[in-house]
């Protein structure tokens, strides 16, 4: 099946009892057969784990990706039957999933824009507010057997970046008003990062409006996490490709930082793998639905990488060393995005820093960019 003009992936997937523990030691499910999955090109760093993570948990699994190459790559890497795809080239598209929604019980929608260079408005807020609305009418009008969606956000929609107090603690209570306001008054001046924080802001408000006003049959519940690190799985040709969260990592891991860049600042951090078990529970637990989920390990700097990597390989070349306790210090200053939540309802427990950026750096390392 080809799903014309649509610029990202889509996954569906059905639940193969087989592969299952007794039915009886399982926790109740909401969805006992099949589920969508949106994973995007051009980086589907975090559809593509999402994907392994339902397949793990024994769902058949149905792709949408932009191309047949992307697709072939895919079923290459995953290499498990129960994974198919469908070509889906645009996903801002009218009625761009219409087809794909068909049958399926469940939808992830992943696809949205990650960069902070974005030249105007239109080119990150419209195809992110019009994908996820999209997915949404496509799953109303042609979903008949869809219980639940969950859309992949972002804690850029939590924070707001004008509030700047040291220890602030951010949760699922809060929404970023700040960045919306600066592209409502500026524009296309507005600053890169707040046409990005503004994207993921309205395309959850869209969403979450959407499900308000029109009433579906099939509940909501977002994904926000802060940096993205771990491994990588996705098609990725060069390192200026590397999406942009292992793009923060890479120069530490390539040894271009040096001692008086430590202990530096990166911001709060997740592995990925943890991302991809979220959403995975949030398709499936009845609570899930109706509630967003920071998944946040807390937060990072350079020197938690150099301390990590120099862990896993102390005679790794031009890794500094910084003052013991300066890490722990610098993430004292930091804003922090209360993961708890996830813990708590999701039952995710979160990768350590040393265990995500060893295997962050190994992938790394076998695509040949190191």
């Amino acid at each position: 099946m080809t799903l014309s003009r649509s610029r990202s992936a889509f996954v569906a997937a059905s639940l193969l009892p087989s592969l299952l523990p007794p039915l009886s030691s399982l926790p109740p499910r909401l969805l006992p057969s099949s589920i969508a999955v949106h994973v995007p090109p051009p980086s589907g760093f975090i559809a593509v784990h999402v994907a392994k993570a339902l397949l793990a948990d024994g769902f058949k699994v149905i792709g949408t990706v932009r191309s047949e190459e992307k697709g072939k790559y895919l079923v290459n890497l995953l290499k498990n039957d129960s994974f198919s795809f469908v070509i889906v080239k645009d996903i801002s598209e009218p009625n761009a999933f219409d087809e794909a929604v068909k049958g399926v019980e469940g939808i992830v929608h992943t696809a949205s824009p990650f960069y902070m260079t974005a030249g105007s408005v239109s080119e990150l807020v419209g195809p992110a507010v019009q994908g996820t609305v999209g997915v949404l009418k496509s799953a109303k009008k042609n979903g008949k057997d869809v219980k639940r969606v969950v859309v992949t956000s972002s804690v850029a929609s939590i924070q707001n970046t004008n509030v700047t107090t040291p220890g602030k603690v951010w949760t699922e209570s809060d929404w970023n008003t700040f960045s919306v306001s600066e592209i409502e008054e500026k524009g296309d001046k507005a600053a890169g990062y707040h046409l990005y924080m503004a994207s993921k802001t309205l395309a959850e408000r869209a969403a979450w409006e959407f499900i308000e006003k029109e009433k579906p049959s099939f509940s909501l519940a977002t994904i926000n996490p802060p940096y993205v690190f771990g491994p990588i799985l996705h098609q990725v040709e060069s390192a200026s490709s590397l999406n942009t969260s292992v793009g923060v990592f890479f120069p530490t891991a390539k040894g271009e930082k040096k001692a008086s860049d430590l202990p530096g600042t990166v911001g709060n951090w997740v592995d990925v793998r943890d991302v991809a078990f979220a959403h995975a529970k949030a398709l499936a637990l009845p609570e899930a639905g109706g509630n967003r989920f920071i998944t946040g390990a807390g937060p990072c700097c350079v020197q938690d990488f150099t301390e990590s990597l120099l862990k896993a390989y102390p005679s790794l070349p031009n890794i500094p060393t910084g003052q013991p306790g300066a890490a722990a210090e610098a993430n004292k200053k930091s804003q922090v995005f209360d993961g708890s939540k996830a813990t708590q309802v999701l039952g995710l427990k979160y990768h350590t820093m040393d265990e995500t950026v060893k295997d962050m750096y190994d992938s790394i390392k076998a695509k040949s960019f190191l």
